[in-house]
């Protein structure tokens, strides 16, 4: 590029828009000293820029790029390197300065640059009066950085706070003000700065925020844009209206002290309604939109919205760009499909996660995202029917029930204090008296699963629903067991892919690495597992789940491979969910309407399960048919699954015959007793648990310790009673802790076969 020559130092252009106030203010003595020596520090650091500019001068960055402003823009990565998205790469428009109304040229210098056209780049007076004007008020109202000041950062440098850079900047800001005049330092300065919302420069500032061009920008439209340089993801109109309008109201006050405008002017200005258009994500055209609108606040929380939009990050990303365009077409056609149905639904969503890791595959927030840009599938909270259930159930196999314990399916009246009495009611309004835990889940029966959670507690039941990932409020009530709790689609799926996971918890993370223009890392995620379920429990809760695939309420789902999953219909049709599982996909679907009217009897075993179904088919293509490891502690009895210590004891061996004439009887004495510990008792470990059986008999001794959440078989050992039907047992926990529960079981063989048993409780005494 051709240098373009200096020329001589001139700075009050003949378009300054700066008229002296007439007045002012005047000093105490001491003030003045004050104020003096602040000068003379400045008047030594200005000598000493100048210093710093004959001695940087040449290491300086490529001035001559002020002329073309590089362009960097933060992209998008899936999974597979793929770009996705570029954010507001195009998002600015140039407009000459002529065409800036001239009462915001004026606001924007009196809030960030009074002496602009004064000064030669750094103003050393008005840093002095920003000190001053920041004591006088107590808080930071006034900048210390003039105007080139700001475009030399913006342009060359990075955000690092430190001497160097300040010195760099105030370097680079005087050789600006070589090159350029003061109008088109001001012209370059309104074209490139950030006003948020994802809007370059003042001409798309006013399209952004009022639908207009910046010609057309009224004084109080100017004002609140000059308002909103400082901090823009603090003071946009769009998340703050008041604290826009009071920094409106200081544009306001200090273009009346400058002389730009009258007080006359400035009330009416103060007094106008500000129409603002319907801010917009930005995101229309790109490839999965719903997925970057999901991130897109992750980022900005951690990155600032400067550097995100203008700092030229590389985010990599979950995302598998297969799995994002399925779901998209199977959201899309399910919703179509309801309508040519006349189901009356309008809205769906879907979340897909590995489970394993926690990776967001795939994330569907709506039918249209140009239509809506609200995204449902974390945004919106709605009631998920009898996709709760599986909590509750599995509290319930946690505490010892098992799947075949049964349940009543019997009209039930609570009595809730301060409230009226609450009948719950089934689905089809009818009762099936006695049914077992499995054929509850299956035919998702509402009447057992509320006598359930009122014999485990609410609180309980709450604890485990967190512990699996549901981060919405949930009150402890009993209403619980018809999923009348509010909560959105990618919680249901990180909960349930703790089942799918055999127990592990891996919180969702849709964030890989981010990478600066710079080639640093600035951010990377490791996954976060922790034990939210013991294996047993959630491998039978799937075994379970798997029923409501194969013979209940979501054979709609089925997908000719091992997979689990649950349907979720609420009261009137207002929401229908399915949400299944394989070894390695979770996947939640939610269908209904924005604003929550009913659907024409949509329930989650109908269009949900369908969707579901038509995007995990092709989605695990290629994906061996794996079911999940049975881990140790299930046991199989009679075709039924238990957890070990939950089984049923062996059926009874008939009496045997009476010996012969001569033979030895079977010896007498008792069949089993427990001496010691008292059953109920509290203990300090180590203990003995002593007692009687039939002398030689084998003494199989099993522990369980129950911390109010988990309980796990500690100890299963075996010992020989001696002749006089004696045993004993040294019970020694590695880390007793107070307050936990053993459940002791006992049971004696005896040598001619006969067996029996016997269970105590006792609790851990404190210290």
């Amino acid at each position: 590029m051709t240098a373009v020559p200096t020329r001589p130092s001139q700075h009050r252009g003949s378009g300054s828009p700066i008229r002296r106030a007439p007045r002012r203010s005047r000093l105490s003595p001491l003030v003045t000293a004050l104020v003096a020596l602040i000068l003379a520090g400045f008047v030594a650091l200005g000598v000493s820029a100048g210093v710093v500019v004959a001695v940087t001068r040449r290491d300086l960055p490529d001035v001559t790029r002020v002329y073309n402003p590089p362009s960097r823009a933060t992209r998008i990565y899936a999974a597979n390197g793929e770009l996705v998205a570029s954010l507001f790469r195009e998002n600015r428009a140039t407009v000459p300065l002529q065409q800036i109304p001239l009462h915001v040229r004026q606001a924007v210098l009196a809030i960030e640059d009074a002496r602009f056209y004064q000064h030669r780049g750094v103003d050393f007076i008005g840093i002095a009066r920003a000190m001053w004007h920041n004591l006088q008020s107590g808080e930071l109202v006034e900048g210390g950085s003039t105007i080139t000041q700001q475009l030399a950062r913006l342009l060359f440098l990075s955000r690092e706070r430190a001497v160097s850079r300040k010195l760099t900047e105030i370097a680079l800001a005087l050789e600006i003000e070589r090159r350029l005049t003061k109008d088109e330092i001001l012209e370059r300065y309104l074209n490139e700065y950030y006003f948020g919302q994802g809007a370059y420069g003042i001409e798309m500032a006013a399209r952004v925020y009022f639908g207009k061009p910046a010609a057309e920008l009224t004084l109080a439209e100017g004002a609140m844009l000059a308002g909103i340089i400082r901090a823009p993801s603090v003071y946009t109109p769009y998340r703050n209206m008041a604290l826009a309008k009071a920094r409106q109201r200081l544009v306001l006050e200090r273009m009346v002290a400058l002389g730009m405008i009258t007080p006359a002017q400035a009330a009416a200005a103060r007094s106008q309604t500000v129409m603002l258009k319907p801010p917009s994500a930005g995101l229309v055209g790109i490839r999965a939109p719903y997925f970057v609108s999901f991130i897109l606040p992750q980022l900005l929380e951690r990155f600032g919205e400067d550097l995100v939009y203008r700092g030229g990050l590389e985010v990599y990303t979950t995302l598998d760009v297969r799995l994002q365009a399925l779901a998209e077409k199977a959201v899309r056609r399910g919703i179509e499909l309801g309508q040519e149905r006349n189901l009356r639904l309008s809205q769906g969503a879907l979340v897909a996660i590995d489970p394993r890791t926690g990776h967001i595959k795939a994330m569907i927030g709506g039918y249209d995202f140009a239509q809506s840009q609200f995204n449902r599938a974390w945004q919106a909270r709605r009631q998920p029917g009898s996709a709760f259930k599986p909590f509750i159930y599995v509290t319930a196999l946690a505490n010892g029930f098992t799947a075949d314990r049964v349940l009543e399916d019997t009209p039930v009246v609570f009595e809730i204090r301060g409230s009226k009495p609450w009948k719950p009611k089934n689905y089809d309004g009818k009762f099936r008296g006695p049914i077992r835990l499995r054929q509850a889940v299956e035919q998702s029966v509402n009447v057992p699963a509320a006598k359930t959670i009122a014999e485990l507690g609410a609180d309980r039941v709450v604890e485990y629903a967190k512990r699996m990932g549901i981060t919405s409020p949930l009150q402890p009530h009993l209403s619980l067991a018809l999923g009348t709790a509010d909560v959105t689609p990618l919680e249901m799926a990180s909960a349930y892919g703790v089942l799918a996971n055999l127990g592990v918890r891996v919180r969702p993370v849709a964030i890989r690495k981010v990478v600066d223009a710079d080639g640093r890392v600035l951010y990377e995620s490791y996954p976060e597992r922790e034990v939210a379920l013991p294996p047993a429990v959630a491998y039978l809760m799937t075994d379970i789940l798997k029923g409501v695939i194969t013979r209940g309420t979501g054979r709609a789902a089925a997908l000719g491979r091992p997979a689990a999953g649950k349907t979720g219909t609420t009261d009137d049709y207002r929401n229908a969910w399915f949400i299944g599982y394989t070894p390695h996909l979770v996947t939640a679907v939610w269908v209904g309407n924005d604003d929550n009217t009913p659907m024409r009897r949509v329930v989650g075993g109908g269009l949900p399960a369908e969707i579901w179904a038509s995007f995990m088919r092709p989605a695990l293509q290629g994906v061996p048919p794996d079911d999940w490891p049975r881990p140790e502690e299930i046991v199989q009895r009679g075709g039924e699954l238990y957890i070990r210590g939950t089984e049923p004891p062996p059926e009874p061996e008939p009496l045997p015959a009476l010996p012969p004439e001569g033979a030895s009887p079977v010896p007498p004495g008792p069949t089993l007793v427990i001496d010691s510990p008292a059953d109920g008792a509290q203990v300090r470990t180590p203990f003995a648990v002593t007692g009687r059986a039939w002398p030689g008999a084998t003494i199989r001794v099993v522990v369980m310790a129950d911390s109010g959440l988990v309980s796990v078989r500690i100890v299963e050992s075996f010992i020989p009673a001696d002749d006089q039907g004696r045993f004993l047992f040294d019970f020694r926990p590695a880390t007793p802790v107070p307050g936990t529960r053993y459940a002791i079981t006992v049971a004696a063989t005896s040598p001619q076969g006969a067996s029996t048993s016997r269970t105590i409780t006792v609790v851990e005494a404190g210290p």
